[in-house]
């Protein structure tokens, strides 16, 4: 089963919502199946206020309040656009991807191995499956962390299938001496989804409404679309946090973030240069990444390299987190905003290197998604690209309806 159901040939037009760190998007996309990527209608994207936060309450709060004032762009600027884009067109699906720090991706695997042959069945699947789910609840009732955050499942993915060590699309009716099956589950902040179905009620009211975790939607995009299928780690880089993603032999095994991000490093370098917040984001977007350093004193640039080297050292933490004893893949893709990818680039591949004590490849998957589905564009001017990263995600994930993954949502 795909994420939208059989595939058709007509036009689909959906609602794509990424409820970010510190950041709302909302757009509205236009999906035919002639065209290798989405027509994108309109977007707009709601910042929480750029200030100090002191807790992760506050941080929600501010998100909840940036999701609402989205949605009512939508309903108003939104809707319009569509209108004279296509008079006739009806929004029929809604897509919303959760990112960290208000969501979270687990995965479990099940092994079977007999000593005789046996014929793979749906039962035995379905078996298997539920014996994932029932490990994955047992495992957030006895995390007291977890049960605090108030989470709420939103979908299941199975990423893979196999029989005798070879992955297989269609197992059933095969026979086998072993069985693997892997599941990723995602769950998010309760108070986050119920807003989401809140305001589908009164906004997009009979929407077909499906939710994943970002890093679900970046696995699933890096290895549908760009063919990063085996041994990589994806990292996500968002205004309040960054969070990796393991993937061994093609299944996403282990994720883990940290809530320190983009906007992070601006209140620090904010801090130390007394300037206003807004200019500290800005000298992160620039093609020489550490250029901005020579406007500040001797005293302010030696305080900046050491917030550059913290966020390092951190990224280097994180990537010790890998869930086996393995390091992490020597490949590493990274999404952030287009106008940062320099930067975070040169810092993640400073952090890979203490990791692997080698050079790691890093390549930024925004920029692989554009040549690959938009090369063709890029020659009509007419044609909106766009630049929001998320966006190009989420919105090619909309596009493709998932289809080689079996994901269900609750």
């Amino acid at each position: 089963m795909s994420l939208f159901g059989k595939s058709q040939n007509k036009k689909r037009c959906g609602v794509i919502i990424d409820i970010g760190s510190g950041s709302v998007l909302v757009a509205i996309g236009i999906s035919d199946p002639k065209l290798k990527a989405p027509q994108v209608v309109w977007s707009h994207r709601e910042q929480a206020p750029l200030k100090n936060i002191d807790s992760m309450e506050q941080s929600l709060k501010a998100v909840m309040t940036a999701l609402v004032n989205a949605m009512m762009m939508l309903d108003s600027g939104g809707r319009e656009a569509l209108k004279v884009f296509s008079p006739h067109q009806k929004i029929t699906e809604l897509l919303c991807c959760i990112s960290a720090p208000w969501s979270y991706t687990v995965t479990k695997t099940i092994n079977y191995k007999a000593d005789e042959e046996f014929v793979v069945s749906e039962e035995m699947i379905k078996e298997f499956a539920e014996t994932i789910e029932e490990q994955i609840n047992q495992d957030f009732s006895e995390n007291s962390a977890l049960q605090k955050l108030n989470l709420e499942k939103i979908c299941k993915l199975t990423m893979n299938l196999s029989a005798n060590g070879y992955h297989i699309q269609k197992p059933v009716g095969n026979k086998a001496t072993q069985l693997s099956l892997a599941q990723g589950n995602a769950v998010a902040q309760k108070a986050i989804v119920e807003a989401v179905d809140e305001l589908q009620d009164k906004l997009l009211s009979g929407t077909d409404s499906k939710k994943l975790s970002f890093m679900l939607l970046l696995y699933s995009v890096s290895r549908e679309i760009l063919n990063q299928a085996y041994d990589i780690c994806l990292i996500d880089i968002t205004y309040e946090a960054t969070e990796i993603g393991i993937v061994r032999d093609g299944v996403l095994s282990y994720s883990t973030h940290t809530a320190f991000g983009s906007f992070s490093i601006a209140r620090e370098i904010a801090n130390i240069c007394q300037i206003p917040l807004t200019e500290a984001y800005g000298h992160l977007h620039n093609e020489d990444p550490y250029g901005f350093l020579d406007n500040f004193t001797d005293r302010q640039q030696k305080e900046i390299e050491l917030v550059f080297e913290a966020y390092t050292e951190r990224i280097t933490r994180l990537l010790n987190e890998t869930g086996d004893s393995l390091s992490i893949p020597k490949q590493i893709s990274i999404h952030s905003d287009l106008r940062s990818e320099g930067l975070f680039s040169d810092l993640v591949s400073k952090a890979a290197k203490r990791n692997l004590k080698s050079e790691p490849s890093v390549s930024c998957i925004s920029k692989e998604l554009i040549k690959l589905c938009y090369k063709e564009q890029t020659k009509d001017t007419k044609v909106y690209i766009p630049v929001d990263t998320a966006l190009i995600l989420s919105a090619q994930f909309f596009h493709n309806k998932g289809v080689r993954f079996d994901l269900k949502h609750y």
